[in-house]
């Protein structure tokens, strides 16, 4: 048995001494007496060992890992019942499982009896088993022994460690966080853990990092009565950029981890980054966005910056698709603001664009220069528009076939809309009524007869493969036939301004409708590009159109205004156009293009659409084109 054996030794000389000598007054010599007697030399003590009792530390518990709170303690009595000193008594504890060890490790040690025959065990600690066993105390070459009832437990010790709160806050550099981090820990049975250690610590890998209010990377913090403990505030060092933070505690395997970010502080520096010195051609989009970064004092990329784009008001300038001459436009992660497509207007000349951020002095700036159109007002292709009248009277331009039209029918309503098959192959008309007019390779699908309307239909648009069709009226109510999907309408909401028109994305899984002030309601896979329904439109909207790829619509306005959304570029406006009202926008086939039509038939091509098609033979409004 591996143990320690104190104590004994000490005393062979002076047994020896004594074992020679007379006991005054007794008649007797030490070698006469048991060794009991030598020690109390009390009457009835016979020195005969007789056993070993149980005095203290019986039963009791420790959590796993710490000292139990009371010594072991066993009493060696003689035949008389007299306590027995310089025994040797040898404790024990298992050696598997739940148990305990003495200094050192060891598993046994020896103690020797005091003069009152008490053998006190050395600071026994529990291992980290929980559950009950016992330790022997075995006076030494004899079979007297008796045994300790012991417990190992978990209850109170720290099992796990939980975020409460302070993970995925962000700080400027310099700056304070606003919360400090906050776990819990628990015991095995998911009590509370007060006064256990927590150590924060931060961890720094791509260069950004916090410390400490106080100073420092670290801080230990005990866990309070509810078993929670909370760090102090950190202060977020001067690089952007992502890290963490651990709380760990002795014992327990797996730490809290909270995320933190350092992010830049107020602008302070505005550079341009791509987009100066270009010229482009009239109507057409510049090659390269202008672009601008935008960083804080200690050269971070400021992320979230709100950069206005700005262009002149008159004169050579431009607009941003979907935007106008202004165009508000955020940093992204890398701090750079990238305006949207910048497309020349009407007028030739060189002109500078503004890029500011609100509390900085300077701007950035983008010199720019339209130049003349070498390929204005070219003849179109072949098959290029139609026109419709409120009369049925189809108008050709180019090399547009003929398919017929309703002029000289008897109408039960007049024309408000016409769509083209995809494949060019034929067109619909379309009455307020409801009623639809079918030409060339174009079948009617439905109604069968006019319907019964609360408002009137306002707007007509094909299918993908010109098998179907939607209609929609004027309250925003919408019909489909052939292979047409009802993806959702506004009918049932209380709009402000009416429906005017009707658009489908090119895959026909989606469609926009638009109000007279520019509103857009988009169902399917059609995406919100933007509206003018928070502008203050000179003259309403009258058309909608769909800008290449699906990727963004085009707005008239009655007086000729044209607003581009999403990658709808600018090519020019009819502003200018006469007589008005403008009534359609008609995109070219490649939608590098569009016409701009007047009631009259007039119609303005601009980008890639030749301009031809005065048809001012009308002898009624024009309602709708197609191409």
């Amino acid at each position: 048995m591996n143990g320690a054996k104190r104590g004994s030794a000490r005393w062979a000389p002076a047994l020896a001494l004594l074992a020679g000598l007379p006991l005054a007054g007794l008649g007797v010599t030490a070698a006469s007496l048991p060794l009991a007697d030598v020690a109390s030399a009390s009457t009835g003590c016979t020195g005969t060992l007789s056993g070993i009792q149980l005095t203290a530390g019986s039963p009791q518990l420790a959590k796993v890992g710490t000292a139990f709170g009371d010594p072991l303690e066993a009493t060696v009595v003689d035949t008389g019942g007299c306590p027995v000193p310089f025994a040797d008594v040898v404790f024990s504890t298992p050696g598997t499982g739940p148990s305990a060890s003495f200094a050192g490790g060891l598993g046994a040690d020896t103690v020797t009896t005091n003069s009152q025959g008490i053998a006190t065990a050395p600071t026994l600690t529990a291992n980290d088993i929980s559950g009950s066993y016992n330790v022997t105390a075995e006076i030494q070459n004899t079979t007297f022994a008796v045994t300790f009832d012991l417990t190992n437990t978990t209850t109170g010790v720290a099992a796990t460690v939980t975020a409460v709160s302070g993970s995925d806050q962000s700080a400027a550099v310099g700056a304070q966080y606003n919360a400090p981090l906050e776990v819990s820990v628990t015991d095995a049975y998911g009590a509370a853990v007060p006064g256990t250690s927590v150590n924060f610590t931060v961890v720094t890998t791509s260069g950004a990092s916090a410390t400490f209010v106080g100073g420092g990377a670290t801080a230990a913090v005990q866990t309070g009565s509810n078993g929670t403990a909370t760090s102090p505030l950190l202060v977020a060092g001067s690089a952007v950029g992502t890290f963490t933070v651990t709380a760990t505690v002795s014992g327990v395997s797996t730490p809290v981890t909270f995320t933190l970010s350092n992010v830049a502080s107020a602008p302070a520096t505005l550079a341009v980054g791509t987009g100066s010195s270009q010229n482009t051609e009239l109507g057409t989009t510049f090659a390269v966005p202008l672009a601008v970064t935008v960083t804080d004092t200690n050269g971070n990329d400021v992320v979230g910056a709100s950069v206005t784009f700005s262009a002149p008001r008159s004169g050579p300038s431009g607009v941003f698709a979907g935007y106008g001459a202004t165009a508000v436009i955020l940093t992204n992660s890398s701090g750079i603001a990238t305006a949207p497509d910048f497309s020349a207007d009407e007028v030739r000349g060189g002109y500078i664009v503004t890029a500011s951020v609100a509390g900085l002095s300077g701007e950035a700036t983008f010199a720019l220069v339209n130049t003349s159109r070498t390929t204005a007002s070219v003849t179109g292709p072949a098959g290029t528009y139609w026109l419709a009248t409120s009369t049925g009277q189809v108008l050709r331009s180019g090399g547009a076939a003929n398919y017929g039209g309703a002029a000289g029918k008897k109408l039960s309503a007049p024309i408000v809309a016409m769509a083209a098959m995809p494949s060019g192959g034929g067109y619909w008309l379309v009455a307020s009524n409801g009623v639809v007019y079918p030409y060339g390779h174009a079948v009617s699908y439905g109604p069968k007869s006019k319907l019964h309307l609360a408002k009137p239909i306002v707007g007509i648009a094909s299918t993908a493969d010109g098998k179907g069709y939607w209609l929609v009226a004027s309250n925003g109510e919408l019909f489909n036939y052939g292979d047409a999907v009802n993806y959702g309408s506004p009918s049932k909401m209380h709009l402000t301004k009416a429906i005017v028109g009707i658009a489908a994305t090119p895959d026909g899984k989606g469609y926009w409708l638009v109000a007279s002030d520019g509103g857009i309601f988009n169902y399917g896979d059609a995406a919100f590009h933007g509206s003018t329904g928070s502008l203050h439109l000179k003259s309403p909207i009258v058309g909608i159109a769909t800008a290449p790829g699906g990727a963004g619509y085009w707005l008239v306005t009655a007086d000729g205004g044209v607003y581009g959304f999403g990658r709808a570029t600018f090519f020019g406006s009819g502003t200018s156009l006469s007589p008005k009202p403008v009534k359609a926008i008609v995109p070219t086939s490649d939608g590098d293009g569009y016409w701009i039509v007047s009631a009259n038939g007039t119609a303005a091509g601009f980008g890639d659409a030749g301009a031809q098609g005065s048809r001012s033979s009308a002898k009624t409004a024009v309602v709708g084109g197609a191409s």
